[in-house]
Order: structure tokens, then C-alpha cells, then sequence
């Protein structure tokens, strides 16, 4: 038991390791462009070879109707968040502006990344209790795809005051395996629904805000390596 709650909190404890990295970087702008890139490969990755395959393994397609629900929260959201306008052009990446933009995407990927470390925090849990080496296995995989996401949210944690909602992902899938401990396994009705409502978010993501970050810097090498060095991570997950 405690070591299942003890990996849960190593594995959100990446994110950590990616934002220092990035503070710590003296190339921010070559950081943030390779990130980007980074983080739409391995956002892709956790949608193929994560999300998607548990959505199918429950064997009810009426769950994927909560994929539009997640969508639509975070359209809504999004609107609520200032700073998230735009419009890209040449060299433009070190105005505030782009900054804001940054930051923007930072904080939606940190609502989103909460609910799904969530529900990994909780199958994390119930994996280590059966068997540590899997545990073990498995937060080390959840711990490559939180890296890169580090880099991505670094934004957010650098240009606001307020850190409790990074507080909070940090421990999110600590949190996911509390419930399983304080009330048994989840429900796969109920995981199911958190799981598709968690996809529609991170597609949101995906398609309106990485998408236009890896186009608009088409044309820098920097967004190449980020993508090559996303495809090793999830090269090495899979692997795991």
C-alpha cells in the first residue's frame, strides 16, 4: 500500500523535473519551440496508445459521446483564460504576446493533465499493490510522458504568481490512488467517462493549440529535433 501511494507521487513528481529543466535553460526560445513539438508527439502518443485503447477495451461506444463533452468544457474554459489570442508571425518569439500564448496553452494542459494523471494515479495504485515491479515499470512510463509535459506547462509556472493548480497536477495521480485506497477500485463506468472526457480535452489541446505552435515554427530546425526527440520518448515507453 505505501509504496503504491509513494510511485504515484514520484510519477507526478516529473512534471517538476521538466519545468526546472526549462528554468534553468538559457535558451528559452529554442526550449520552447523544441517542446512544443515535443509535447504534440507525445500528446499524440498518449492519445493512440493510451487513451484511445482504453476507451475501446470497455467495449461501450456510447462513452466516446463524453469525448465532445470534454471538447466543450475546454472550449468554454478557454474562454475564461485571457492571453490565449495569437496571431503568429516572424520572429515573434520573444514579444509578450507570445509569451501570453505560451502560457496560455500551459494552463489548459494543467487542467486537462490533472484529471488524467487522476485516473492514472489510480490504476498506478491498484497495478503496485498487485506487483511492485510493475509499479515500478509503469511509473517510470508515466514519468517519461510527464517530462516533456514539464517543459510544456513550464510557462505557466514561470509568468504566474499563483501555483496551486501546478500544486495540485503535481499530486493528481497521488490523489487518484487516495480514492482507490479510501473507496476501492473504480468503477469502469466511471473511468471510462473520466477517461473520455479527459480525451476530448487533450485533443482540444492537441488540435488548437500544439498543432498551430509545431505549423507556425515549420521552418525552424528546432521544432524537427523537438519532434524527433518526442518519438524517442515514445520509443522508450513503449518499450517499458
Amino acid at each position: 500500500m505505501k509504496y503504491g501511494l509513494l510511485l504515484t507521487l514520484v510519477a507526478g513528481l516529473f512534471f517538476l523535473i521538466g519545468i526546472f529543466m526549462y528554468k534553468k535553460s538559457k535558451h528559452r526560445v529554442t526550449l520552447s519551440i523544441i517542446t512544443s513539438a515535443c509535447a504534440f508527439v507525445v500528446i499524440l502518443g498518449l492519445i493512440i496508445f493510451d487513451l484511445l485503447p482504453e476507451l475501446i477495451e470497455l467495449k461501450k461506444w456510447w462513452v466516446f459521446l463524453f469525448v465532445f463533452l470534454g471538447l466543450g468544457l475546454l472550449f468554454v474554459l478557454d474562454l475564461f483564460i485571457p492571453d490565449h489570442e495569437h496571431n503568429h508571425k516572424d520572429n515573434d518569439y520573444e514579444t509578450e504576446e507570445h509569451e501570453k500564448h505560451l502560457s496560455h496553452i500551459g494552463l489548459i494542459t494543467i487542467i486537462a493533465l490533472m484529471l488524467h494523471n487522476m485516473v492514472e494515479g489510480a490504476a498506478l495504485y491498484s497495478v503496485t499493490t498487485n506487483s511492485l515491479k510493475s509499479g515500478i515499470l509503469m511509473c517510470l512510463g508515466i514519468g517519461l510522458h510527464n517530462i516533456p509535459l514539464g517543459f510544456q506547462i513550464a510557462n505557466y509556472s514561470v509568468t504566474k504568481k499563483n501555483k496551486i493548480l501546478l500544486f495540485f497536477l503535481v499530486i493528481s495521480a497521488l490523489l487518484g490512488g487516495l480514492i482507490v485506497l479510501l473507496f476501492g477500485t473504480v468503477n469502469e463506468i466511471v473511468f471510462g467517462i473520466i477517461t473520455a472526457i479527459t480525451l476530448g480535452m487533450i485533443l482540444h489541446i492537441l488540435l488548437f493549440e500544439l498543432l498551430k505552435e509545431v505549423y507556425n515554427n515549420r521552418k525552424r530546425k528546432e521544432n524537427y529535433y523537438g519532434i524527433i526527440i518526442g518519438i524517442i520518448v515514445l520509443i522508450l515507453i513503449n518499450i517499458i
